[in-house]
């Protein structure tokens, strides 16, 4: 249902004109036809912008060449929405600006379905290759401006996700329903399986993926309701609840036994789609990527944490104090006594330029060359970019001599013995 009675439906309502909402929009609507997302090919898999499908433009047509593979769909589907790439430009690869989406229909000269992938699950949807051989399709196909294949793929992906997530909460809820019906008629040692402890403790588990997932799906749906752009929740809603399918399917097959093992109950069916959903639609493994990267630069989760010593207690807390080095002359001995400073409270960790310079108060161009310094006498170690730029700092055992003596770093609990230490 999600790839093919909603193939696009996103793409559409966000970039095609009042024609071709006009045109394809009441088809889809209606159900009379059925479409088809085509983003992988032999060379694009978990890299999508790595699209090699070529369109060039010759007047009022472009000419598609090349193959998608693993499409849903593939050959029942009336309309195929594709991403293809238009510019071999170095610098629009790198802004993401080379591809460009159409609609192609069946039946468009050159167009063809190449083969048909018999896959792990979802066993009543063919899923296949397609070819593209000088296919001439009308400008009127394009969906979207020429370059911003990237954007139209990516508002269409996140619905597709969150949709993807809300399938398989209904397959959570069909293994809950059917670990119910199964542990209520089966009788083992004098009584029905789901009297036994162990069995209760996993359906609960399930119920509880169950509830979780629903509730994060809805709440999903409703950000893309009010015209927001979940790109980290639909990610979410994908990666957790295809792993709660997977997970939920292989306690279903444990619970049920050898009965689970069989294809005469879905137990094993569902277990299996689960895995397709760590895979399509983006795998697991580009989910937690897009959750990680995206998430990195939300402010909430940039707030510094810093462990600051603190006297009173004797002990590194978590503080916003400010430094003790604050409004010291600016020296090496000095920037030296931060950074060394800093091992003490934060052993196994590195300074930033910025969490230098707010310690003792300096710029950022005084404090890189004071560090500069510093690391050609060996006193501190600097990790840097790819590009040459200073972004870590932490002192070496040398530099932590000479900013302090050895008692400055020693610190033990009240109840460690005074004879134990050397």
């Amino acid at each position: 249902f999600v790839v093919s009675m909603l193939a696009g439906l996103e793409q559409l309502l966000r970039y095609a004109s009042d024609e071709q909402k006009q045109k394809w929009l009441p088809k889809l609507a209606n159900g009379k036809e059925l479409g088809a997302v085509c983003i992988t090919e032999p060379f694009a898999g978990s890299d999508a912008a790595n699209v090699l499908t070529t369109a060039e433009k010759d007047g009022d047509e472009w000419i598609i060449n090349g193959k998608k593979r693993y499409i849903t769909g593939a050959g029942v589907s009336d309309r195929y929405f594709i991403y293809a790439k238009t510019s071999e430009d170095p610098s629009n690869r790198k802004e993401y600006s080379h591809l460009t989406s159409f609609l192609v229909e069946k039946g468009t000269p050159g167009f063809s379905l190449e083969r048909i992938n018999p896959l792990i699950g979802f066993d009543n949807v063919p899923n296949g290759y397609l070819s593209f051989k000088d296919v001439r399709i009308p400008d009127k196909n394009r969906i979207g401006p020429v370059g911003k294949g990237w954007q139209v793929m990516m508002s269409g992906l996140n619905f597709e996700r969150l949709i993807a997530g809300a399938v398989f909460v209904g397959v959570l809820k069909d293994i809950i329903r059917l670990l119910f019906h199964y542990t209520k008629h089966r009788i083992q040692f004098n009584r029905p399986t789901n009297r036994f402890q162990g069995n209760a403790d996993q359906i609960a588990e399930i119920i509880s993926m169950y509830r979780m997932g629903r509730l994060f799906t809805y709440y999903c749906a409703k950000e893309i309701d009010d015209g927001k752009e979940p790109m980290i929740n639909s990610a979410i809603t994908k990666k957790v609840i295809s792993e709660y399918v997977r997970e939920a399917g292989t306690k279903a097959i444990q619970i049920m036994g050898g009965d689970g093992l069989t294809k005469f109950y879905q137990a094993e069916r569902l277990m299996r789609e689960g895995k397709v959903g760590e895979i399509v639609a983006g795998t697991t493994d580009v989910q937690n990527l897009i959750i990680y990267r995206f998430s990195s630069m939300l402010p909430d989760y940039n707030k510094p944490m810093r462990m600051r010593w603190n006297e009173e207690v004797d002990a590194p807390i978590i503080s916003d104090r400010e430094s003790q080095f604050k409004g010291l002359d600016v020296n090496e001995e000095n920037i030296l006594k931060v950074i060394a400073h800093d091992y003490k409270v934060n052993p196994g960790l590195y300074m930033t330029i910025d969490e230098i310079r707010e310690d003792i108060g300096t710029s950022r161009s005084k404090t890189r060359r004071i560090v500069e310094d510093l690391e050609e006498k060996g006193l501190v170690v600097i990790h840097r970019s790819r590009s040459g730029k200073i972004k870590l700092i932490k002192a070496t055992y040398k530099g932590l001599q000479e900013a302090f003596p050895k008692e400055y770093y020693e610190w033990y609990p009240d109840w460690y013995a005074d004879a134990d230490k050397f």
